[in-house]
């Protein structure tokens, strides 16, 4: 099984935006590079931006906002860092992906180039010591049909 390891400062964007919008949806993108076949490194989780949708069960990133991120973050990095996937929160401890989640994932990973990854934390009781145990990270590639479930891991 292949694994989602993120950085402490994506780990720090998840929970600002926990903090600034509490009892709210959160969300945004997720940015890194492939370690080996393996391994998949989120070196950037970025914020939904200012004009974000943010709702009890619902959220909608800013598109020009994500865009310029996506952007700035490919720049920066010679090309290293790129778009890898979203992410976001749900009114649950332990989140499951709504059919709506799934339908957009697959939408997703059908434009990408090899696949994409939705994580999703469970933002009830959120706490960061139990950040593994309150998260779900899902991958699709760009041309199965299956779901996978990775494995989460901390920088």
């Amino acid at each position: 099984m292949a694994t989602l390891r993120f950085s402490s400062k994506a780990l720090t964007t998840f929970n600002l935006e926990m903090q600034r919008f509490p009892n709210l949806e959160v969300g945004g993108v997720l940015l890194g590079y492939i370690i080996d076949e393996d391994t998949i490194f989120i070196k950037t989780a970025s914020e939904g931006g200012p004009k974000a949708i943010h709702e009890e069960f619902y959220f909608q990133a800013d598109p020009n906002y994500i865009d310029m991120i996506i952007d700035m973050e490919y720049a920066n990095s010679e090309g290293k860092v790129v778009y890898l996937g979203e992410w976001h929160t749900h009114p649950q401890i332990h989140p499951e992906p709504s059919p709506k989640d799934l339908l957009s994932l697959t939408e997703i990973a059908e434009s990408a180039k090899l696949f994409s990854i939705l994580f999703i934390i469970g933002a009830v009781d959120y706490q960061a010591k139990k950040f593994i145990d309150q998260s779900i990270a899902i991958l699709k590639y760009n041309d199965e049909k299956t779901f996978y479930t990775l494995e989460i891991e901390l920088d």
